[in-house]
């Protein structure tokens, strides 16, 4: 047997004996748990520096969905969460960013430092309130719904555009000229 096999079968030794020593030990916990019987918690887990709602009531939404029609307003803010300015002198263009993830993605980019254009669909309540808390941290924002963006693009070309607004995609770019910048 040459060296290569035999450290190949060292291995595989060692690999079946640690498996057997975790099948032990996970049946001395099984039987140790034995006529325990787990109490699930009715509550949601709470984690961090906010309560999280346990029940939700009944709701349906047409779409697109307007997030100011819902019962259960969504958590977007982060607060345990500080910025360290990465990406301090960019600007980004977030689609959706007029509620759920790309509203948090919007405030987030925000409170790193970044200069914030949300596109959407006609949600404009939602829009408003994305600007608003992206202004609250200390940030610019513009909101450009999809008709206006519609509009912009048919000034430009003179055929109709499609405008994929509503999609989650975001990117950044410095604001002193086309090309991005190393963050490292």
């Amino acid at each position: 047997m040459n060296k290569r096999s035999a450290a190949k079968a060292s291995f595989g030794t060692k690999a079946k004996e640690a498996a057997a020593r975790g099948r032990s030990i996970q049946a001395s916990v099984d039987r140790l748990e034995v006529g325990k019987k787990k109490q699930k918690s009715e509550d949601a887990m709470q984690a961090g520096q906010r309560q999280y709602p346990s029940k939700f009531p009944p709701q349906h939404l047409t779409k697109p969905g307007r997030e100011a029609d819902l019962k259960v307003r969504p958590m977007f803010e982060a607060p345990a969460y500080l910025g360290s300015e990465k990406l301090k002198g960019y600007a980004a263009i977030i689609t959706g960013g007029d509620s759920g993830i790309g509203r948090a993605v919007a405030v987030l980019f925000a409170r790193e430092g970044a200069n914030v254009a949300i596109v959407y669909l006609d949600e404009h309540e939602d829009a408003e309130e994305t600007k608003r808390a992206v202004e609250g941290e200390g940030r610019r924002c513009i909101t450009i719904s999809r008709r206006r963006l519609r509009n912009f693009a048919r000034t430009r070309s003179n055929k109709p555009s499609r405008c994929s607004a509503g999609s989650m995609c975001w990117s950044t770019m410095p604001l002193s000229s086309s090309t991005p910048r190393s963050t490292s």
